[in-house]
């Protein structure tokens, strides 16, 4: 049974289960408010799937800290659990930067915990992985496994639909996430009808794809995420949505 990779492809590291913000449409800001930083607005969305007649729940969930953002990713079923946490700050208007990030993975097959500090004064991270640290080399703009989802859409919210690329820290490495926009499609979803554009993240040397289907009006919000593995195909739909308290009951 492949449920722990199943729990990790639907929404751990391939594409965001997030919002920056429920807008439809912002005015213009003026030039001094273009030259902060805006940072994203405390949300909290709720995902299910079934995998090999198991039900697994989805929780992604962004809260304001006294140094920055707090982004937690929580997958459950009866039988395992995958618990992302990642803390970051936003310097520039562009780019935020991640501080640390965790990992955590109970129930079955081997328990697995890791965690990365950043520290861009020395342009080090420290990689703690079950108890083993070792210290990488990185460079200014490098994200975790969970932060880049937050960058992909700020990206994306910002008009842009080429170069969506991103070097993430992981096992001890750099790895390139590369993402394409590749249609425009209307969906029918547990929170009703809502346009959507369509996202592809392919791999090298892999035949696993996911596409990703996000809802511009909503600033990106992800409403369904598929990945392909050969013949195999896994399905997650979102089912509650909340921005700064407010619920998001269906797309209008």
């Amino acid at each position: 049974m492949r449920l722990i990779p199943t729990l990790f492809v639907l929404g751990l590291s391939l594409l965001p289960v997030a919002v920056i913000a429920n807008a439809p449409e912002q005015e213009q800001p003026d030039t001094e408010t273009a030259n902060q930083a805006t940072p994203p607005k405390q949300f909290k969305n709720i995902y299910r799937a079934r995998a090999y007649g198991i039900g697994i729940t989805v929780t992604h969930e962004l809260t304001p800290t006294d140094s920055g953002h707090k982004l937690r990713f929580f997958a459950d079923s009866f039988v395992a659990s995958i618990e992302e946490i990642s803390h970051f700050d936003w310097p520039t208007p562009e780019r935020l930067r991640p501080t640390s990030y965790t990992y955590e993975r109970s129930g079955l097959g081997r328990d697995r915990s890791a965690k990365l500090d950043f520290d861009w004064e020395t342009g080090k991270v420290t990689n703690n992985v079950q108890d083993k640290p070792w210290k990488m080399t990185i460079e200014p703009g490098v994200l975790d496994k969970l932060s880049f989802q937050i960058q992909l859409q700020h990206d994306l919210i910002a008009g842009k639909t080429e170069n969506l690329a991103y070097d993430i820290a992981d096992g001890g490495r750099l790895k390139h996430y590369q993402f394409e926009v590749v249609a425009e499609e209307t969906l029918e979803t547990p929170l009703g009808k809502v346009d959507t554009v369509k996202i592809k993240r392919s791999r090298e040397d892999d035949d696993r794809i996911t596409y990703a289907w996000m809802a511009p009006k909503y600033d990106y919000l992800l409403v369904r995420m598929q990945q392909e593995e050969g013949s195999k195909v896994y399905t997650i739909y979102i089912h509650e949505s909340e921005v700064d308290g407010e619920t998001i009951s269906a797309f209008e």
